[in-house]
């Protein structure tokens, strides 16, 4: 009889179990469904709380959940991916990087590894994206700041490099410009060397109007580094002339836009380095120059060329 009553009581205990499993799937099939139409509305974020409390609920019913749990789990990073996106689309940058970070997270404890690494892709480019928006709107700390983030998240992202050399430059940091910069080169990003003539440039030429002569030249021999320049040519041989360097002025003038003044000026360079050969070449070509013409002809008599 007792085994009986105790037989009894396991049918019992094992009924009640099965209508709980089912109330419990009746509700978590509940909240998916409200699920996915929040998501079809476009409320991602309401749809992945849904979807979790769905997904706690099914993993509780152990076999009879199982189906649940891995369409759960699949849904759930996609979504968070696609509100992501949104925020980033909203430059809510924060937000957007919160949201990828769980991705991440989620992606791995699902098994799911190509989701993890495509957020983990994009947080890398969230700072770049900030960055961009800070500089464009000429906050510069705020930008150097940002991609210099990208750049620890990435040490191979040479447009990261390339963008946070030109926020260093735009904030007058010319050593830290310069080296960014170079490290874009390196790294291969193919704007970053014209980036760093005309950078150079523009400090060689602020440096020659403020009449820092030496600082011009050393500016102008940096972008003439990389190659012909006629621009850094003029800085560097102008300066050079007003320094009474006459061996590198003549140099660099002789590669400048070619001129009367500039010719004038090449062969007073050669007269003061004692080259008579030299002096009289150029100063004879403008002798009947407007402008230069006489004095050329009165160096030219003195010179007895």
């Amino acid at each position: 009889m007792k085994r009986f009553v105790r037989i009894v009581l396991t049918a019992t205990v094992a009924l009640f179990a099965g209508n709980v499993f089912a109330q419990d799937m009746n509700q978590a099939g509940e909240l998916y469904q409200k699920a996915v139409e929040t998501y079809q509305a476009g409320n991602e974020l309401e749809a992945v709380k849904n979807f979790k409390e769905a997904l706690k609920i099914a993993e509780g019913a152990g076999e009879e959940g199982a189906e649940m749990v891995a369409n759960c789990k699949d849904m759930i990073p996609q979504i968070l991916l696609a509100a992501a996106g949104k925020f980033v689309g909203a430059k809510d940058y924060a937000k957007a990087e919160e949201i990828f970070k769980e991705v991440v997270t989620l992606g791995r404890q699902f098994g799911n590894e190509d989701i993890a690494k495509k957020a983990e892709l994009t947080l890398t480019q969230i700072p770049m994206q900030a960055g961009a928006d800070a500089l464009n709107n000429g906050n510069t700390a705020e930008a150097i700041s940002l991609f210099g983030k990208a750049v620890e998240l990435n040490p191979e992202n040479a447009t990261a490099y390339l963008y946070l050399g030109m926020a260093h430059n735009s904030a007058d940091n010319t050593d830290e410009a310069e080296k960014a910069l170079l490290k874009a080169k390196e790294l291969g990003n193919d704007k970053a060397e014209q980036a760093l003539i005309g950078m150079f440039i523009n400090n060689a030429n602020d440096n020659y109007k403020a009449k820092n002569f030496k600082d011009a030249i050393t500016f102008a021999e940096k972008a003439l580094a990389f190659g012909a320049n006629p621009s850094a040519s003029q800085i560097a041989g102008v300066s050079a002339y007003n320094l009474k360097n006459w061996s590198k002025a003549a140099t660099h003038l002789k590669n400048a836009p070619s001129n009367s003044q500039f010719t004038y000026m090449i062969g007073t360079c050669y007269e003061n380095l004692g080259n008579k050969a030299q002096a009289c070449a150029f100063l004879k070509k403008i002798v009947n120059d407007a402008k230069f013409g006489a004095n050329a002809k009165a160096k030219v008599a003195k010179l007895g060329c």
